[in-house]
């Protein structure tokens, strides 16, 4: 154990098999809906949440488009353009988010639990108190705002294998981690750099390799 900035960073041994097992992106085909009909859905909701659960969205163009509390459960979102979409409150449980593009969208309250995440970019992205219980190698929070969020496992909820983030070799530089929750998260080769982690929680956190050059 050792105490960075007056946070506590356990560095844990990772035992057990991965909850997330990430499988290769062999190319983006057809999106099963367009840009368009699914603007006309945002249109019919008149303001309600949108379901594009099971829905095969890949590579699809939606940036800037209102879709707070859509449900994306299971959808299929790999290589989709999600910048600047306002994304708050919506479910992306299951949902294959590889390659996926979230910068500076407003995503406060999402839920991303089990979503594949390999290659996502979430630069600028607004994340905070959102739920981040998935897995990918590479993924970029570069200067986004995860404040309050829980990328950590729950100690009153947990079987042999915690349920947490994993996401080996994800880049923090320069984000906002005010309060958020990384216990047993796995940040093997994260990069920090300049990252804000007041009042964050790193409890047995797996952090071999990483750049730990902290904002405060």
């Amino acid at each position: 154990m050792r105490r960075l900035n007056g946070t506590l960073i356990g560095l844990a041994l990772f035992a057990g098999a991965s909850l997330f097992v990430a499988a290769p992106v062999q190319g983006v085909c057809a999106a099963e809906l367009s840009r368009a009909q699914i603007e006309q859905k945002i249109a019919d909701s008149h303001g309600g949440p949108v379901d594009l659960g099971d829905r095969d969205l890949s590579g699809l163009d939606l940036s800037g488009l209102d879709l707070h509390g859509a449900d994306f459960f299971s959808a299929r979102l790999a290589g989709a353009n999600l910048s600047k979409a306002d994304l708050s409150g919506a479910n992306f449980t299951r949902a294959e988010l590889q390659n996926a593009v979230f910068s500076d969208a407003r995503m406060k309250g999402a839920s991303l639990y089990a979503a594949l995440l390999d290659g996502a970019n979430f630069e600028r992205a607004d994340l905070s108190d959102s739920r981040i219980i998935g897995g990918g190698r590479g993924v970029k929070f570069c200067n986004a705002k995860l404040i309050n969020a829980d990328l950590g496992a729950d100690p009153a909820n947990q079987g042999m294998v915690p349920v947490r983030a994993e996401l080996p070799e994800a880049n923090f530089d320069g984000a906002d981690l005010t309060r958020a929750n990384l216990t047993h998260a796995v940040l093997t080769g994260a990069s920090f750099t300049g990252a804000i982690v007041t009042g964050a929680r790193f409890d047995y956190a797996v952090l071999d390799g990483s750049n730990l050059s902290l904002g405060r």
